[in-house]
């Protein structure tokens, strides 16, 4: 792993990991090569808990969208929406079995992130404050400097699919995506 600045924001090395099996799932093993070559990435394989630039994230998905067509937030909304089985394998202890997509999301910041923090302390999660507003309605409110709110729409899409309410579960923006503070309205349709 190359030094960078002590400034320079980091990620833990499990989204790397899990990004490359995503473009694996995808595409191919040669595809996530030709997209570390050309966002000129070239330090050894990303480890799971080891740290990386931010930067080096972004990087990959913009080479990603431009080998592809597809706009980078929908590409990280479509990660968000891969992540969520092996999210909530590595964090099941903390999820409570009646939990279905609602309570979820009610629980993820003091469930799920508050236990990220807690197994590692270099990880820095968004923060999430959900609000309900009634019983089919829930408002996130994503804070992030790293502006990764198409993440967190993919991670609710998915949460949603994961308890077979995708098409009962409808996420919308009250604001731009690509904020540090992002508003994302879901709404429970049965």
């Amino acid at each position: 792993m190359e030094k960078n600045s002590d400034n320079e924001d980091r990620m833990h090395g499990s989204i790397f990991v899990l990004l490359k099996r995503f473009v694996e799932s995808l595409y191919d093993y040669s595809t996530w090569v030709k997209l570390l070559e050309a966002a000129d990435i070239g330090h050894a394989p990303y480890q799971m808990h080891e740290m990386y630039p931010t930067s080096e994230l972004f990087s990959i998905v913009q080479q990603g969208a431009a080998l592809t067509g597809i706009p980078p937030h929908q590409l990280m909304e479509r990660y968000g929406e891969y992540l969520v089985p092996d999210l909530l394998f590595f964090y099941k202890k903390h999820v409570d079995p009646e939990w279905r997509t609602y309570d979820m999301l009610l629980n993820t910041e003091s469930a799920m992130h508050a236990a990220v923090k807690r197994e590692d302390s270099r990880a820095t999660p968004p923060l999430l404050l959900v609000t309900k507003k009634g019983s089919r309605q829930l408002i996130v409110d994503y804070h992030s400097k790293r502006r990764m709110a198409a993440v967190a729409v993919g991670i609710i899409r998915g949460i949603a699919k994961h308890y077979d309410e995708g098409d009962a579960v409808e996420v919308s923006l009250l604001t731009p995506m690509d904020e540090e503070r992002v508003q994302i309205r879901v709404d429970f349709l049965s």
